[in-house]
């Protein structure tokens, strides 16, 4: 139940997101959230148009507070859509 409600409050918290590509950060589209088991993930789009290496995500609240921030070395071509994801898990010891 606990961890249920955890998974859902984290959904709804969630508004925004940037990513880091050749050194810039640019604005990220929240694309598809999935639940599965302990874990929430969050897919992030990346611009069509942008190539380059992207070497960081991050996920901010509705007050525009950093929830979480993962490193990455993804190289992302113009020829593609990138889509890089953020996972969560949430687990009772």
């Amino acid at each position: 139940m606990l961890k249920e409600r955890l998974l859902q409050y984290a959904e709804s918290i969630v508004k925004r997101a940037t990513y880091t590509i050749n050194g810039e950060e640019k604005e990220g589209t929240i694309g598809k959230v999935t639940r599965s088991g302990d874990s929430i993930t969050f897919y992030i789009y990346i611009d069509d148009e942008t190539n380059g290496t992207i070497t960081n995500a991050k996920l901010y609240d509705v007050n525009n507070e950093l929830l979480e921030s993962k490193d990455y070395n993804t190289k992302k071509d113009t020829l593609a859509t990138a889509t890089i994801g953020i996972r969560i898990t949430i687990k009772k010891e």
